[in-house]
């Protein structure tokens, strides 16, 4: 009895640091933290009721989709950095002028906000293809959005 070996695929190694992120988020946008607040807040207005009836299974067990809903609500109030869409679409304008940047390195520095080009770098790892000059620039900006905002 002979055995046939099959070739099985090799699966890509997921790197963040080197924007390997899985095939599902090959071709997948990216939101700001604050963009997610938006629609969140913004969701009763569309479809009120809508997700209310509805449960969520978690580690914790099955959760009513509300209260996920509740708690990821909070969250995102807690960590935007940008209170109004326009703001928010100002701070993702500027950082697509920069054409090396992924849509996920964008939403990273929007979220985060780091200060100055060696702290970007070290939580960004891949950004490590832009010269500091060009990132210290972007974060300047973005810093005097983030102050100025209304």
């Amino acid at each position: 009895m002979t055995t046939r070996l099959r070739h099985r695929p090799q699966l890509e190694d997921e790197d963040a640091s080197a924007l390997k992120l899985g095939a599902e988020f090959n071709n997948a946008g990216c939101l700001l933290i604050s963009e997610v607040k938006y629609l969140l807040e913004n969701r009763d207005k569309d479809a009120p009721d809508t997700a209310y009836d509805f449960w969520f299974f978690s580690s914790f067990g099955l959760l009513p989709l509300v209260s996920v809903y509740n708690k990821t609500l909070e969250y995102v109030k807690t960590f935007a950095k940008f209170n109004t869409t326009d703001s928010a679409s100002a701070v993702r304008e500027t950082l697509r002028r920069e054409p090396a940047l992924t849509q996920f390195e964008t939403a990273q520095i929007a979220n985060l906000c780091p200060v100055d080009a060696e702290e970007a770098k070290s939580v960004i790892p891949s950004l490590v293809k832009i010269e500091d000059d060009r990132l210290q620039a972007l974060l300047d900006e973005i810093q005097s959005m983030r102050r100025f905002q209304s």
